[in-house]
Formats: C-alpha cells, structure tokens, sequence
C-alpha cells in the first residue's frame, strides 16, 4: 500500500506581512472597543429629562364645540412644545419633559365626563389635569379634581356658578370669569348710544345664560333698556322666531348668542328676520373670535364679541417688570409664531391662547413650587401673581380668576381688529352695524 502522503510545511511568514496581520488585528480590536463604548454610551446617556409630567384631559374634537375644543388642544400643544424645548419643568433640581394625555369628549354628554377623567387619572396616571371645554363639561369633570385629589386648570370654563355655587379645592381658573364677558360691549354703548334699546338672545347652557343675565344687570345698572330676553337650548336649528320677535320689540342692538355654531346660526337667520333695518350694535358670545366666523358668512362685517386674547395684545417681559410681576413663557409674538409652524400657518384664537396660558400656568406654579404635590401645587396656585401672553394670572381663595383682562373685537373689512380697551386697541369701533 503507498505511503501516507505527508501535507506540505505552510510557507514561512515574511516578517512584513507578520507585522501587517497584527496591525490589522489592533485595528480590530480598537474599532470593537469603540463600537462597545458607544453601545454602552447610547444606552446609558442621559435624555436631557429626569422623567415626565403626564397632564390628562378631555377636550372637544367633535360634536357642538369641535371648532373651540381643536383650537384649544392646538393651543396646549403649542404651549407643551415651547415648555419641552426650554429645558422642561424643573422640580429637585432636575428637569421633567410634559406629556399630554387626552381623549374626545365629543362635546358631551356630561354624564361621560367623570368616566373619562376616572380613566386618565386611575389608568393612565396622569399627574396634573386640565378642564373641558366649556362650562358643562368644566362643572361635570371638577369632581374628580377633589375626588382624586388633582390640581385642575380650567381654560374654558368661565362661567361663576362653577366656583360660587360649589366648593372646588383643587379647581383654578385661568380665563376671565363669564360675568365679564359683555362688560365692554356695554360701556362702549352707554359712551356712545346710551339711547339704544337691547335685545338678549343666548343658549341656555350655564356659560351663556350667567354672561348674558350679567350683561343685562349691568345694561339696566347703567340706564339702559332690555326690550327682549329669551334664551334658547343649545340644539337650536331656527332662531327666526325668537329673531323676529326681537326687531317686533324695538330693539336696536342685540346681545347673547352662546357658542360657534348657534353664533353662524344667528347671523344667517338675522338676513330674513331682521331686514333693515337692521340691528345697530351686535355682540356676540365666543363665535365672533374664531376666524372661521368671518370666512362663513358674508354679514360679518361690523360685528362685535368678547375675546379673552388676540395675538395683537402685547404683554410683554417689559411690562410684567414695571407691574413688579415675574414673567414665564413665550412672548405673544412667539406664542403665535410657534403656533402657526404647527398648524399650518394659522394665527391663535383666544381658544387656542387660554388654553395653551393653561398649561404655562400650571408649569410654572409646578416649577415655583419645586415640588409634583397636589397640596403645594394647589398653594402655589393660590399664592401666585404672573403675567404670561395671555396677560395677569391671579386668582381669590375660591380659584376664581381676578387678574385677566377681556377685549373686544369686530370684525372689519375681513380683518378682526380689537377695539377695547383703547390703550390695546388696533381698531376704533364702527357703528352701525349694515348687515354686509
């Protein structure tokens, strides 16, 4: 049988190329300690943020108020976005990031409001809350506030009966209280009309009927006289009656309305009801502010209504510091820059800056209180005097707000100008009104 056949001795390795093996094995291992220090580096980096802040609410993306609920959950998100990109909430000396938790309320029915916010608050462990939209729904969720003992901002729930004729401990008001909201239409007439005869025609929900019953106290406290008063249910689809009813009574003014869409259901009802002439002097609740009010009609001209904000109104740093009052957040001018990048180039209703002041506000009294308690939150709350885009914060022992300034506005030539008070105003009130 042949011989085994032996393998031939491998090649001795040049010195060169020994020393070019071994350089390429260094390389190696080089590259996969960097690759491992990076790995570790990237898992273990710190975020820039401590932890999160989760605020939880229910805000209307449907139903009667979807056109104020969407500004206002843009509004929040705007403010969250200007909070989280300078540097969070700081508490401890750390710093938290705020997370928004929300769900439709489909503007009602209230009965599903405490079910909602049982949920946010017990499933989803929010930490802070903020209201509904609206004074119903705002009435309808404050329970859980004390029941869970969570500090609530209310942004959108002004009405008075909601802190006077209940005790709310934990509920705070951001936005003027509803008792105000007619005041400037009023004193403008008594300066300039005190002759003119008023008509009230409002929604029965608890917001409308206490601002426009105040409106009317006020009005006959100053001289005037009411010829017409009549509300009507929020699901109103034909106001003509109770329009025709008004013109019959002499009015030459009319106040009231409610919300966004009895507001269009007014207008379009007063070209067949209220033919010239027509009424002198309009006021209307909330609709009037919302951009969408002038682009769907073609009577808006003229038209007047309460405005807890325009982007117009500059409260400034400068200002709080003459006012001995400390400054948080963006300028007005900032506010509504970053609001636009956000949606699409669109410009803040008031909806959107209450709402979004709701969410500073609460940051900052968070911040002031370094501390993620209800009880030292809630005290900051109580204690606090500021001043933000959105104006004064400051309210009484019950949480209702006593700082904020209202304006009013009207719409002219397609452009909303602010008429009132004149030291803010970039328009001068026009009278009368020509149903254009």
């Amino acid at each position: 049988m042949g011989q085994p056949i032996e393998a031939e001795p491998a090649p001795p390795v040049s010195p060169g190329r020994r020393r070019k093996l071994i350089a390429i094995g260094v390389a190696f291992l080089v590259i996969l300690v960097a690759l491992t220090a990076a790995g570790i580096y990237y898992l273990t980096r710190p975020s820039g943020f401590a932890g999160t802040i989760k605020v939880g609410f229910t805000i209307s993306l449907t139903g009667t108020f979807n056109v104020e609920g969407t500004n206002s959950l843009n509004g929040i998100k705007t403010a969250a976005n200007w909070i989280n990109s300078h540097g969070g909430v700081s508490v401890g000396g750390k710093s938290y990031n705020v997370s928004l938790d929300y769900y439709d309320d489909q503007s009602g029915p209230a009965g599903n409001i405490g079910t909602l916010y049982t949920k946010i608050i017990q499933q989803d462990g929010a930490q802070f809350l903020l209201a509904p939209y609206s004074s119903g729904l705002t009435t309808a969720a404050a329970p859980a506030a004390d029941q869970y003992d969570r500090v609530m901002l209310s942004h959108g729930g002004s009405s008075d009966l909601i802190w006077t004729q209940t005790s709310r401990r934990n509920l705070v008001e951001v936005l003027s209280p509803a008792s105000i909201y007619l005041k400037g239409a009023i004193d403008w007439l008594k300066v300039n009309h005190p002759s003119d005869k008023i008509a009230a025609l409002y929604a029965s929900d608890s917001f409308s009927s206490f601002a426009t019953q105040a409106a009317i106290g006020y009005a006959v406290s100053q001289g005037f006289t009411v010829v017409y008063n009549q509300s009507y249910p929020q699901t109103v689809t034909d106001l003509s009656t109770q329009l025709t009813a008004a013109k019959n009574a002499g009015a030459d003014d009319l106040i009231g309305g409610g919300h966004f869409n009895d507001g269009l259901l007014i207008m379009n009802q007063l070209k067949t009801t209220w033919t010239m002439p027509s009424p002198k002097f309009i006021s209307l609740l909330v609709a009037v502010t919302e951009p969408n009010f002038q682009t769907q009609l073609t009577n808006a001209n003229y038209v007047t209504g309460p405005s807890q904000w325009e982007s117009v109104v500059t409260y400034s740093p400068a200002e709080a510091q003459t006012l001995g009052l400390a400054w948080y957040g963006p300028t007005p001018a900032e506010f509504t820059q970053l609001y636009g990048t956000m949606n699409g180039g669109a410009t803040p209703s008031y909806h959107a800056g209450e709402a979004g002041a709701a969410l500073l506000v609460l940051a900052n009294a968070i911040q002031q209180a370094n501390s993620l308690n209800t009880t030292d939150v809630r005290a900051k709350l109580g204690s606090m005097h500021i001043m933000d885009f959105f104006g004064q914060f400051q309210v009484d022992s019950r949480g209702l707000q006593i700082a904020h300034s209202m304006v009013l506005v009207q719409w002219q030539a397609g452009v909303k100008k602010v008429v009132l008070p004149s030291d803010v105003a970039d328009g001068t009130c026009q009278y009368p009104y020509t149903g254009m």
